[in-house]
C-alpha cells in the first residue's frame, strides 16, 4: 500500500549510511545491507526507489544534511505545553502533552533546520497547498526543538520524494 511504501522509505532514511547514499548504486547497496541486517524486510527493500533517495542526497538540501556538524534522525520528543495554544476554551494553567518524531534536523550558525520527509503522491499543481497542510506539524516540531535544544529554528523544510523537491514552510 502507499502507507507501507512510505513506512519503508522512512525506515531507509532512518538507518541508511548517508555517506553511501549519493548515488543510486550506493543507495541500492545500503538497502541490501539493511535487508541483510533485518532493519527492513525483503519486501520493504523492494518497495523503495533508490533513485528517489539518491536524488535527495544530490540536492542542495541533501548536501546541507551531509555537511551538517550536528545531525539528528528520528528525534523523538515529549513536551508539556499550554493547552490554550491548541484548544480554545482551555483553562488557564491547563497543559497538554505534545509528542512527535522529527524525521531529521540539523544545526547551523543560524539555528536549527527541521526536515520532514513526505511520500505523498503530489504534483506540481497541488504542491503549495499540500505543503501548507503540513505547516501546523512543522510549527509544533519547531516549538519543541527550540525548547529542547535551546536554539531557534531557522528553517522548516518538507522534502517531497514524489517530486524530488524541497519546500520551505
Amino acid at each position: 500500500t502507499p502507507a507501507q511504501r512510505g513506512t519503508a522509505l522512512h525506515l531507509v532514511m532512518q538507518f541508511i549510511d548517508f555517506e553511501q547514499a549519493g548515488t543510486v548504486e550506493g543507495v541500492e547497496g545500503e538497502i541490501a545491507r539493511l535487508v541483510e541486517q533485518q532493519f527492513l524486510t525483503p519486501q520493504q527493500g523492494e518497495a523503495v526507489d533508490p533513485a528517489r533517495i539518491a536524488a535527495f542526497f544530490q540536492s542542495d538540501l541533501g548536501r546541507e544534511v551531509l555537511a551538517a556538524p550536528a545531525l539528528r534522525r528520528e528525534f523523538k520528543f515529549s513536551l508539556l505545553v499550554p493547552a490554550g495554544d491548541y484548544y480554545k476554551g482551555a483553562e488557564p494553567g491547563e497543559q497538554v502533552l505534545l509528542q512527535g518524531v522529527v524525521d531529521c534536523c540539523f544545526e547551523t550558525a543560524a539555528g536549527v533546520t527541521v526536515v520532514d520527509f513526505k511520500t505523498d503522491r503530489v504534483g506540481e499543481a497541488g504542491l503549495a497547498q499540500r505543503a501548507e497542510h503540513y505547516r501546523p506539524q512543522l510549527e509544533a516540531y519547531s516549538r519543541a526543538l527550540s525548547e529542547i535544544l535551546g536554539r531557534p529554528v531557522a528553517r522548516r523544510v518538507l522534502w517531497f520524494f514524489a517530486l524530488d523537491r524541497a519546500v520551505e514552510v
